[in-house]
């Protein structure tokens, strides 16, 4: 008999996922609390359960694991390591160790692992009242810092403090996006950031692609961070690139996790000096992985992934990049109202390059204000045959589209 994996939610960015399990022949049981998912129309069985409930996760997928053996769990684009390695873990397959997946959702756990190990971050502190986060802001006048929950996801509750800002409000702000209410401080390092994708085999790093990510509209979008979709590749030199994907390997070294994906966040200061964000033990969500790395350099992570999880050997030369070609994605963000007219979408599907676009709201739908990334309205990815070009695609292909708001 063939082989069984089991997939980790069922939404629309996990649904490469599922497209790549039935190329491969697989038998694909997918978990979603949404019944009307989009992924359940390729798995072969269901099961409605939270992708965050992960011990209810874990209590259903035994039950069926008895009745049909399970081979593999994974997701894509669903910060869920937690749910992922417990149900693995107790069925007696491959997957991180549940103390990396706790260090990954937990941004506290995860800097003081990189601080034990000399792993380069910003400077962070866990804040739990007003009080304490004044303090460490006037001990640090004139810095910028970044307030956000421990495990918080999508943007929600992220916030750039200045001088100016309402601590109390701040506070409050941050703290109702997370889901246990607990919010660090981290100081924001000026600089080029870096979204990059990497695979850890035997003691190697590999990284087929990185993004630049553009944060263009942080100051119209102030105090929320928003970006604004990514660039591959970024403007730096190789001497960069290998120092970005060493510190990669240490930091996902401190947090244990010796084999499988690590998605980074990282930033390069001004002296030039790589810095870790955050990592996380998962591919990234926003298509950077399904779409934009294969077309940029023709590596399928989500294929690794799933050989990881089902205990597959996955070889050095799967990682390599077998092309060089730029990709780009951007945001639309329309003002806040209701959506009387979407137009240009037929002079949008004659852009060069498109690889793929989506609108998130139909007519008639509201368009909130941009506060996080579900806020967005819709996106639009673009290749070319270098950086240069791609840039000029997706501009092209912004300019396409008008959403008219009442």
């Amino acid at each position: 008999m063939g082989k069984t994996l089991m997939i980790i939610g069922a939404g629309v960015e996990q649904v490469p996922a599922y497209e790549a399990a039935k190329r491969r022949g697989l038998t694909i049981v997918g978990t979603d609390m949404n019944p009307d998912a989009p992924g359940f129309a390729l798995a072969d069985r269901k099961i409605l359960v939270s992708t965050r409930d992960a011990e209810s996760t874990c209590r259903k997928a035994v039950r069926f694991h008895q009745e049909h053996p399970l081979h593999g769990v994974m997701t894509i684009a669903n910060d869920v390591p937690f749910t992922v390695a417990l149900t693995a873990q107790t069925l007696g397959l491959p997957s991180i160790s549940l103390d990396s997946a706790r260090c990954v959702v937990d941004k506290v756990r995860m800097k003081q692992c990189f601080s034990a190990s000399d792993v380069a971050c910003p400077w962070f502190a866990e804040v739990e009242s007003v009080e304490a986060l004044r303090r460490h802001l006037q001990a640090k006048p004139g810095q910028s810092h970044v307030l956000k929950p421990v495990d918080g996801r999508g943007a929600r509750g992220v916030l750039l403090l200045n001088e100016q800002i309402d601590l109390n409000w701040a506070f409050a702000e941050s703290k109702r996006w997370g889901d246990s209410g607990r919010l660090i401080l981290e100081e924001f390092i000026p600089g080029l950031q870096l979204s990059t994708e990497s695979y850890i085999l035997e003691g190697q790093c590999y990284t087929p692609a990185m993004a630049e990510r553009n944060y263009s509209r942080l100051d119209e979008f102030r105090p929320n961070i928003i970006e604004d979709g990514g660039t591959i590749p970024p403007p730096i030199d190789d001497a960069t690139r290998v120092a970005v994907n060493d510190l990669i390997l240490r930091g996902a070294t401190a947090l244990g996790i010796t084999a499988g994906i690590v998605k980074g966040d990282i930033v390069i200061a001004e002296s030039g000096r790589p810095l870790i964000i955050e990592l996380a033990a998962r591919l990234s969500g926003g298509w950077f992985a399904t779409h934009q790395i294969p077309a940029a350099s023709g590596v399928s992570l989500v294929d690794a992934v799933i050989s990881f999880a089902l205990g597959e050997p996955i070889s050095a030369a799967q990682l390599q990049p077998t092309r060089n070609r730029a990709t780009a994605i951007r945001y639309w963000f329309p003002p806040a109202g209701t959506i009387q007219s979407i137009e240009g979408e037929e002079k949008l599907q004659t852009t060069p390059g498109l690889l793929k676009y989506d609108f998130f709201r139909k007519v008639g739908e509201v368009q909130p204000e941009i506060r996080m990334h579900p806020d967005r309205f819709g996106f639009v990815i673009v290749e070319g045959d270098n950086r240069e070009e791609a840039l000029s695609n997706v501009a092209q292909a912004l300019a396409c589209v008008t959403v008219r708001i009442q």
